[in-house]
């Protein structure tokens, strides 16, 4: 039995600017499954940041459903929101949000201390994360100290700390070479299969969806499936 963990029901979302308003979003509809790594391809600008933000619980859409591992978004107050985000969903910017003064270590025990997790414990999950992705004995350099793909790596480990269920990245190969960027996708599909997580990545690289089990386009707001679901 396959069990549904994002559910877009007629999303919207749009901006105001000056006098124009602009619908970023256009009658999203999607549903993604546990387990998933799902690739949404689309040139800027075509609102794939915002779908992200939006099943994050970073954004609220104008109208229409989300639902996230059973929880509606629309219903939930910034305080639940940020729960979601503390224990559900794990978003990574493009420009991975790590800080520069911090260590790799410590920026991936943040998400562990917002969520009041005692020491000890985020000791242990810290270490276990950080060697998972390989970072061993680079726990105390500054993420300046490190390369593009290692510095992707911290902001996946960070991420993943938490264990989320969902796992959403914006254009995590966009700014490593190809060989570094197939490294991220592999360490993807490694994390689908040790975690049952469920990534969706969006990307303008038509390359990268070679590396997931579903593919989507957007284009000017819009969601459409490019291959279909194998289940």
């Amino acid at each position: 039995m396959h069990e549904v963990a994002v559910l877009l029901r007629d999303v919207w979302k749009s901006y105001k600017f000056g006098v124009e308003i602009v619908n970023v979003l256009k009658n999203v509809n999607a549903v993604f499954m546990r387990g998933e790594v799902i690739g949404i391809h689309g040139p800027s600008g075509s609102g794939k940041t915002t779908l992200l933000k939006i099943i994050a619980g970073l954004e609220r859409p104008d109208r229409g459903e989300v639902i996230v591992c059973g929880y509606n978004l629309n219903l939930l107050d910034e305080v639940g929101l940020s729960m979601i985000r503390n224990s559900i969903v794990s978003y990574i910017p493009q420009d991975y949000g790590l800080i520069d003064s911090l260590t790799v270590f410590e920026n991936v025990e943040l998400p562990l201390l917002i969520a009041g997790v005692d020491k000890l414990s985020r000791l242990r999950r810290v270490s276990e994360v950080i060697k998972y992705i390989g970072l061993n004995g680079k726990e105390w350099l500054r993420p300046t100290r490190l390369s593009g793909g290692e510095r992707q790596r911290v902001a996946i480990a960070r991420a993943l700390v938490t264990t989320p269920s969902v796992l959403l990245a914006d254009e995590p190969t966009a700014n490593l070479d190809w060989n570094n960027a197939i490294k991220v996708m592999e360490l993807f599909k490694d994390i689908k299969k040790d975690f049952n997580t469920t990534i969706v990545i969006v990307t303008h690289d038509p390359r990268i969806l070679e590396f997931v089990d579903r593919s989507l386009t957007m284009f000017e707001g819009t969601l459409k499936e490019i291959t279909p679901k194998t289940y």
